[in-house]
């Protein structure tokens, strides 16, 4: 048994407001038969909306039959990018917003406008400053100290960070049509502008080259003569951005696009891409000349198990390919390669452990690499206390804030 101090976590892909916000909702994470899951959907409230977390559709799926005579339910996908919706609550979300409710069971729509839905879903179950308190208190007991928050709802949403006294501890990002909404001094707390070129494994819109064992051929968001607007749209903006890029295919086009406008975006002073789990060497190298910062999530290494119902055995084998990035084409953690969540799960328990006893040897991080790409710089704030079991793989941690 090995034991290190390591720093707080800062958490590079992470959306706090809206977990904040879905926080007491019903939360199906760690349910995996579908009758449980039916019985706990049983007893929600019969007369309001009930917004339902983390459904994990490797595990189940929902006909039509099972779920409309229970109360009001709206499901979201463990990836946020996926939804199920009961009849009783399509009925009464109509009222809200038809057009978002009649088009949810449209993959390709849904992505093309996936801030819109997500804006809907809090605007069911709304944040406060004490639920983000409460959230970033327990942040705080799995060790993490700050956080990035990766697509901005509101405007509004600034104010509640000021009130609950957050403001100091997060990093803003907004998709473009929500940055252009926001007032003057609103735009100065936003560091850069998020898109999104696909979608994900769990809702299958992840765009991948060879399709997902089960026929679907994943979403593309943008044509690439669309996203070339969109980044030079950002350039004029003189801001960061950061690119939702899962699947081989949409990387691919990112680098391609990028690629071709490299002149005209010299004036965007940070390139992100975000999650690229299917990168492929050559797409790594390509990168890594652009400048383009990779941040990625350790806990995703575990999709490799999850969805063996839909990826190939190739993709299992390429999803995360860390030792790659780091020692073939040069990736530096804290530098070019940075590490996150994306909330799925948060904390330094899993994040570690994917990292250090992966599925596979080529998802592998060092404790140097883990701490350099996922920590804060020194522990002013406070510190981890790990001890590592190399012997039968696990880690024991415990959270010390000053």
């Amino acid at each position: 048994m090995k034991k290190y101090q390591i720093p707080l976590l800062k958490d590079h892909h992470l959306h706090p407001y809206m977990y904040a916000a879905l926080k007491d909702c019903i939360d199906l994470r760690f349910v995996e038969k579908k009758e449980d899951a039916l019985s706990i959907l049983k007893n929600g409230k019969k007369d309001e909306i009930n917004v339902v977390v983390g459904w994990n559709n490797s595990l189940y799926s929902f006909t039509d039959q099972e779920i409309d005579p229970l109360p009001p339910s709206f499901i979201l996908n463990a990836s946020l990018h996926s939804y199920t919706i009961n009849k009783s609550a399509a009925d009464l979300l109509r009222l809200k917003n038809k057009d978002i409710v009649d088009h949810l069971g449209d993959c390709e729509w849904a992505e093309r406008n996936f801030s819109a839905v997500m804006k809907f879903a809090e605007m069911l179950n709304p944040c406060t400053s004490e639920k983000l308190k409460d959230y970033y208190n327990d942040l705080l007991k799995q060790g993490v100290w700050f956080a990035e928050e990766m697509l901005l709802i509101h405007e509004d949403e600034i104010d509640l960070f000021k009130e609950a006294g957050l403001i100091d501890r997060t990093r803003f990002w907004a998709d473009i049509n929500t940055y252009k909404t926001l007032s003057e001094d609103a735009q100065k707390c936003i560091c850069g502008i998020k898109m999104f070129t696909d979608g994900a494994f769990g809702s299958k819109t992840a765009n991948i080259k060879t399709p997902f064992l089960t026929g679907e051929e994943g979403i593309r968001v943008f044509s690439d003569d669309e996203l070339r607007q969109k980044i030079l749209e950002v350039a004029e903006l003189e801001i960061a951005v950061a690119i939702h890029a899962i699947g081989d295919g949409a990387i691919e086009q990112v680098i391609g696009v990028l690629s071709n406008v490299k002149e005209e975006i010299i004036s965007i002073p940070e390139i992100r891409m975000e999650h690229c789990q299917l990168i492929t060497k050559r797409n790594a190298e390509e990168a890594k000349e652009l400048g383009i910062i990779l941040s990625m999530q350790p806990n995703f290494n575990v999709d490799s198990i999850y969805y063996r119902d839909r990826l190939t055995e190739h993709y299992i084998l390429q999803n995360n390919p860390f030792r790659m990035l780091i020692d073939e084409v040069g990736f530096t953690p804290g530098k070019d390669l940075i590490l996150g969540s994306d909330g799925m799960p948060y904390g330094v328990d899993d994040s570690l452990k994917c990292s250090l006893f992966p599925p596979y040897p080529s998802q592998q991080l060092t404790l140097d690499e883990y701490i350099a790409g996922y920590c804060m710089p020194d522990m002013e704030h406070g510190h981890i206390e790990v001890e590592i079991d190399e012997e039968n793989q696990s880690i024991t941690t415990e959270v010390i804030v000053k």
